[in-house]
């Protein structure tokens, strides 16, 4: 193959025979057919990279420096997802409930005088518990309730404060989030498709703000703290202290879809 380079070098340019055995990466097998069907498929295919060349296109027509950063089916995906956390605010994001222990019965024995026999008119039951339909608050409903869920959390232990603040940060940028994300993916504008692109990775990065509130807001759970006078014995749920058990066990299915939501906006910032 050395041999035959340094002669086709020499004898000046490569023939076409030999020239088409190495179309590719690869050493093309045998002896190849035509390219063109015909002369006019040829003749268009060049007036077509002639027309091309003379305007200064050098790229291909499908090259992937062409191709959008951001599809139509990727934006659908992120307007839903960005829905999807607003829509997440109304739903329930805590979740605590009691529970109620039912006292048992007591065993009445009485004799009947007739027959010298005892009757027995009730029987005593094992001490059980029932569970209160649970008490369930929104996002918006923490914010709206914030003078008085706010006020049972602020006069907390330390801990608990600072997770009251973190969560209470993490609602406001649920909702500012996912409203900046849907105007940059709708707002018309005169920027060309990489700057829109650029700017909405930076929007889209804010995302990871909100993931990294809540997994703080986890680990400060673990260093536990005392409720307020009568919070726990309000809901026995919460426990008798503060708790990363406590804090998984009041998560709703409100909060943790709103978490997917910024999980599928963050990983997509990633991607462009």
């Amino acid at each position: 193959m050395g041999e035959q380079n340094k002669q086709a070098t020499a004898a000046g340019r490569i023939p076409p025979e030999e020239r088409f055995h190495y179309i590719g990466f690869d050493v093309f097998p045998g002896k190849g057919g035509d390219i063109f069907k015909s002369d006019a498929e040829k003749a268009s295919l060049v007036d077509a990279v002639v027309k091309k060349r003379s305007k200064g296109e050098m790229l291909r027509e499908q090259c992937s420096l062409l191709m959008q950063r951001v599809s139509s089916a990727e934006r659908i995906v992120l307007a839903a997802a960005s829905v999807i956390i607003l829509l997440a605010l109304f739903l329930p994001w805590y979740s605590v409930y009691n529970e109620v222990v039912v006292q048992p019965t007591q065993t009445t024995v009485s004799a009947d005088q007739n027959s010298g026999e005892e009757l027995i008119t009730a029987a005593q039951s094992s001490k059980r518990t029932r569970r209160e339909p649970p008490v369930t608050l929104s996002g918006i409903g923490s914010l709206i309730g914030i003078g008085t869920v706010g006020g049972a959390m602020f006069s907390s232990g330390f801990g608990l404060i600072l997770i009251a603040l973190i969560m209470l940060v993490y609602t406001l940028m649920t909702i500012a989030i996912p409203i900046y994300i849907l105007m940059a993916l709708f707002k018309k504008t005169k920027e060309n498709v990489d700057e829109v692109a650029l700017r909405l990775k930076k929007l889209l990065r804010l995302a990871w703000y909100p993931l990294i509130l809540f997994v703080a807001a986890f680990i400060l759970s673990f260093f536990g703290g005392d409720y307020a006078s009568g919070l726990a014995a309000s809901f026995s749920s919460l426990g008798s202290s503060f708790g990363p058990g406590a804090f998984l066990g009041t998560m709703s299915w409100g909060l943790l879809l709103t978490i997917g939501g910024f999980l599928v906006l963050a990983f997509k910032g990633i991607e462009i």
